[in-house]
């Protein structure tokens, strides 16, 4: 490998590192914001595609509890581990979970009954929502993506 490949490669090891710690800062602060604590993480249950999105699979503190954790471009989001066997499928949980809850925004707003702003940034808000379920829900049946992984979609 010549000395520019080398300090090339260098580089995004190092730029790996860096999100992937930020991104860990980032999960362990959410999950103490919604009550849990992080005991560790089974790093061979995670996934990575830097610097889009990471699913942790986070064991808490509390006995057999254990997280599915999402980060990175998309919202910042946990779940039950129980709801999914692998990382790929955690994301089709994720994506038909933010789907269901933008559904239900819309509905809130157009009944009166959910006035969290304006409404126009309400209907952003549930409409980035939407967006960001069918990107997720696009990467979980990307088979050439997870391909490497081994992991099934269902």
């Amino acid at each position: 490998m010549t000395e520019t490949k080398l300090n090339s490669h260098q580089e995004q090891e190092k730029k790996f590192k860096e999100w992937s710690q930020s991104e860990y800062v980032k999960i362990v602060n959410y999950c103490n914001t919604k009550g849990y604590r992080v005991k560790k993480l089974d790093q061979k249950k995670c996934q990575t595609l830097p610097p889009i999105l990471s699913i942790w699979f986070v064991k808490t503190t509390e006995k057999n509890l254990d997280l599915w954790v999402i980060s990175g471009d998309f919202p910042t989001d946990l779940t039950n581990a129980g709801v999914a066997k692998n990382a790929r499928q955690s994301l089709r949980h994720f994506s038909m979970s933010w789907h269901m809850q933008a559904a239900k925004l819309e509905e809130g707003v157009a009944t009166g009954k959910i006035e969290l702003q304006d409404s126009e940034t309400q209907s952003k808000f549930a409409t980035d929502l939407t967006s960001r379920a069918e990107n997720l829900y696009e990467i979980y049946n990307d088979d050439k993506l997870w391909e490497a992984t081994g992991l099934s979609k269902g």
